[in-house]
């Protein structure tokens, strides 16, 4: 009869905190900023990898800066 009635309490107390977390959504985590992942682009002038938002760009041409980007449009004038 004891097990019984421990079962019944843990029973309750489970539905408790249930209803408790359900009410207050305590139970969900916490939502991390989603970023959305950063395609990385080489330099045509020096091919280092950086990042798409931060490279200078000309057309289909990934520069990773305004001096790269130059000195890369010199050497290639057709492009």
């Amino acid at each position: 009869m004891m097990i019984i009635r421990l079962i019944i309490l843990i029973a309750l107390v489970s539905l408790l905190i249930f209803a408790y977390r359900k009410l207050t959504g305590s139970n969900q985590p916490a939502k991390k900023e989603e970023s959305l992942p950063n395609t990385m682009r080489k330099c045509e002038h020096c091919g280092v990898h950086l990042p798409e938002a931060e490279a200078c760009r000309k057309d289909d041409h990934f520069f990773c800066s305004e001096e790269h980007r130059r000195a890369y449009l010199e050497q290639h004038p057709d492009d």
